[in-house]
């Protein structure tokens, strides 16, 4: 199965997305009022308990799956959301709202914990029809492929050249790079390896012992949303019968760019995720059906 989404194409779409057209004209004009993601971003904090996951989980490793985190399963039901709700999938990019033809998460690989430690990403590409074990899979062999020879990071190599140059140099560089961006014309041995590109930043704060953050959405590059996800938290609270229990509950805070759908649309979407994270076998099978963005 190809890696993209079955779209036509035209001569004014992006290497990486298609033009939408048809969607409402003060959608269209949102991103001539709201010129960057600061502008238009939202953001919000909801929670889900952890005991089925978990549970979940523990089947699994014992299955012969021993490394499967809860960070996959938040990634695969954030690919199945995708899949049912695709306006989430969209980018802005030189005033124009476009929806992106692959699903690709980018990954932060954290670092040492040391001030001046080397913070790098990884950005791995998903199907909309993946399962959690097509995505524990791919995000497992995308990073040991990075473990084994980090040398071969071309942004990496890249960013390591521009800070060596003179300020103004470096200054003209980067505002090439954001001109050939904004037009659609920069190179995807560029995009695809970019932390500003993509369909999501998802972040495991909870592996550094942290809460959910809000993460700002950078105004350079096409990255429409952000996801972190905080530490396990425990509770002490009544069930159905009156009787008090402990329970487990990660939080994750959202930031989007809401030039890409309205609240609603969000809020229904983030429902579907939050379904997902709580009935995890719902993503050992490919989803039913795949639905399209707007013309």
């Amino acid at each position: 199965m190809p890696e993209r989404y079955a779209r036509r194409r035209s001569m004014t779409d992006r290497r990486d997305g298609r033009r939408l057209r048809t969607i409402s004209p003060l959608f269209q004009l949102s991103p001539f009022t709201m010129l960057t993601p600061a502008d238009a971003a939202c953001s919000f904090t909801d929670s889900a308990e952890t005991s089925v996951i978990e549970a979940w989980l523990r089947s699994r490793r014992a299955d012969g799956n021993e490394n499967m985190t809860l960070l996959h399963v938040v990634i695969a039901a954030y690919v199945r959301t995708l899949a049912l709700r695709p306006a989430l999938n969209r980018f802005v990019s030189g005033r124009f709202i476009y929806a992106r033809d692959t699903i690709d998460v980018v990954l932060p690989t954290g670092g040492s914990g040391t001030a001046d430690a080397n913070s790098m990403s990884v950005t791995v590409r998903f199907l909309p029809t993946d399962t959690v074990f097509d995505v524990y899979r791919k995000i497992n062999a995308r990073v040991d492929n990075l473990k084994a020879d980090q040398s071969a990071d071309r942004m990496e190599r890249i960013a390591g050249t521009l800070v060596k140059t003179p300020r103004f140099i470096l200054r003209f560089a980067i505002a090439v790079m954001r001109w050939l961006d904004y037009h659609g014309w920069l190179s995807p041995a560029l995009t695809e390896k970019s932390p500003y590109h993509g369909s999501a930043l998802i972040s495991d704060e909870g592996s550094v012992h942290l809460p959910s953050v809000r993460r700002s959405i950078n105004s350079m590059g096409a990255l429409p949303l952000s996801l972190s996800v905080g530490r396990t938290r425990a509770v002490t609270e009544p069930d159905k019968a009156g009787q008090f229990t402990d329970r487990r509950y990660i939080d994750y805070t959202v930031t989007y760019d809401s030039r890409i759908a309205d609240s609603a649309y969000v809020g229904n979407a983030f429902r579907y995720f939050r379904y997902f994270l709580q009935n995890p076998d719902e993503l050992e099978t490919p989803p039913e059906r795949v639905n399209e963005d707007a013309l």
